[in-house]
C-alpha cells in the first residue's frame, strides 16, 4: 500500500468515476485504474463494484475510504507546518456552521490573521455538521446543543437562551410574559425536526407534559420567520439569532429554562491539526476580551450582547 493508492481511493470515492478521480489527480485513467487494482488484488478485497454506470462502494471500502482522508489530511497538515512553520502561511480550514451570525466576528478575526489560510464553510443544522464532522468531511463544526457530544472534542463558547417570537398583532404581545403551559396545543412554526434548537425547546416542554401543535415545518429561517409574520404560528430562535424586524415581537417565557450552549467540536485525531489549534487561539482570545467587558460571562465562555434580539421586546 502507498499513498497514490491512498489518493485514488479517496478521489474516486469523491467523484464517483475513474475518469473523474484521474481528472483530479493529474493522472490517466488506466493509471487510477491499475493503483485500486493492485490495492484490491494484494490484499484479496473487494472494495467498490460497478453498478451500471455508477460505483458502489463496500462496507469496508467505505470505512477505507474515511480512513484514507483523515491519513492525507494529516500527511496535508504535517507538509503545511513543515512550509508554513508556526505562522499559517498556507493551509486549509474546513469549518461546518449552524448559526454562522453567531461566528462570523471569530471568522474574521482567524482570516484576517492567517490570510494565507483557505477558509471553506458550510452552512447546515447541527446534526448534520456533526455526522460531517464524524465523517472526515470537516476540521470542526459551530454546533448547538444541551450537552457535549461525548464522541467528538467540545469547546463550549456562548449561551444563549432560546425566546419566543410572534406577529406584533398576536394576542401575546399585550402580556408582561407568559409560562410553558401557556404553549400546549399553540400553533407552531417550526424548523426542520432536526433543528437542535427545536429539539432541546420541544424537550424541556416535554417535561413539563406540554405539547405545542406544529402547524407548518420549514428548512429556510427566512421564510419561517415570514410564515410568523403572517400570523399561522409562534416560532422560536436563540435570542441573537434574527436582526430586528417590525413585524415580529419577542415572547419572554417566565417559568422555564431554555439555555442553549454553541460549542466548536472536532475529532479528538484532528484536535492538534494547527489550522484547528489556530482557530481555537483565536477564541480563546475573544472569550478573553468578552469576560473583561462583561462581569457576568460564564467561567467556560462568553455571552454576546443580546441587542439585536432583545430590541424585538417591547
Amino acid at each position: 500500500m502507498n499513498l497514490h493508492q491512498l489518493k485514488a481511493l479517496e478521489a474516486l470515492e469523491q467523484t464517483g468515476s475513474f475518469s473523474g478521480a484521474a481528472n483530479c489527480l493529474g493522472l490517466t485513467q488506466p493509471a487510477v485504474s491499475i493503483q485500486l487494482r493492485k490495492l484490491q488484488a494484494h490484499y484479496g478485497v473487494t472494495l467498490f463494484r460497478r453498478c451500471g454506470r455508477n460505483l458502489e462502494f463496500s462496507a469496508l471500502g467505505k470505512d477505507l475510504v474515511l480512513k484514507a482522508r483523515m491519513i492525507l489530511g494529516l500527511i496535508d497538515d504535517f507538509e503545511a507546518s513543515l512550509s508554513s512553520v508556526s505562522n499559517l502561511r498556507s493551509g486549509h480550514l474546513k469549518i461546518g456552521l449552524s448559526c454562522h451570525f453567531l461566528v462570523m466576528d471569530l471568522l474574521s478575526v482567524f482570516m484576517e490573521r492567517y490570510p494565507g489560510v483557505q477558509v471553506k464553510a458550510t452552512i447546515g443544522d447541527s446534526a448534520n455538521l456533526i455526522e460531517d464532522v464524524l465523517g472526515f468531511r470537516l476540521d470542526l463544526a459551530e454546533v448547538t446543543g444541551a450537552e457535549p457530544d461525548q464522541r467528538l472534542i467540545n469547546y463550549a463558547f456562548s449561551d444563549h437562551s432560546i425566546v419566543l417570537f410572534v406577529a406584533r398583532n398576536h394576542p401575546w404581545v399585550s402580556l408582561p410574559g407568559i409560562t410553558a403551559s401557556q404553549l400546549n396545543d399553540q400553533p407552531m412554526v417550526a424548523r426542520h425536526h432536526t433543528s437542535k434548537t427545536r429539539q432541546i425547546f420541544q424537550r424541556r416542554l416535554k417535561d413539563r407534559g406540554v405539547h405545542p401543535r406544529i402547524v407548518m415545518e420549514l428548512n429556510s429561517w427566512e421564510t419561517m420567520k415570514e410564515a410568523v409574520a403572517a400570523g399561522i404560528g409562534f416560532g422560536i430562535a436563540l435570542e441573537d439569532e434574527f436582526i430586528y424586524d417590525a413585524r415580529l415581537t419577542g415572547i419572554r417565557l417566565t417559568d422555564i429554562d431554555l439555555s442553549a450552549r454553541q460549542f466548536f467540536v472536532c475529532l479528538p485525531e484532528f484536535e492538534h491539526l494547527r489550522p484547528v489549534q489556530a482557530f481555537f487561539e483565536v477564541v480563546r482570545e475573544i472569550q478573553s476580551l468578552h469576560r473583561k467587558r462583561s462581569s457576568d460571562a460564564p467561567a467556560n465562555g462568553f455571552r454576546r450582547p443580546p441587542i439585536a434580539f432583545k430590541s424585538l421586546f417591547r
